[in-house]
């Protein structure tokens, strides 16, 4: 007996899927100043006044060409620790560390 083929479902459009990814990490963000984290308390979170903003990268927000240059490097850095990563070594000193452990 031949079961019941479903529909394909349609693909997201790029801009739909943005916006949900962005909708799901305005979440994250909202629970961890709820809850703190391990290191520190939702009150001292809370003092910092941090507010979750998207901006299209078409825009060419200065804050966001900083944000790239810094995250991509420590990416690269936590997938291969062994690799040649001389723009992560730029940022590691201001990197929280204790005990020669990057926080």
């Amino acid at each position: 007996m031949l079961s019941a083929v479903e529909a394909p479902q349609r693909a997201k459009s790029p801009v739909a899927e943005a916006q949900s990814k962005n909708s799901q990490l305005k979440q994250q963000v909202e629970k961890l100043l709820m809850v703190g984290t391990f290191y520190v308390t939702p009150e001292r979170l809370k003092g910092y006044n941090i507010k979750v903003e998207f901006r299209d990268k078409r825009q060419n927000v200065n804050s966001l060409q900083i944000s790239d240059l810094i995250a991509y490097p420590i990416a690269r850095y936590c997938m291969d620790k062994k690799r040649a990563n001389p723009a992560f070594e730029i940022i590691k000193s201001k990197i929280y560390s204790k005990g020669g452990k990057l926080y």
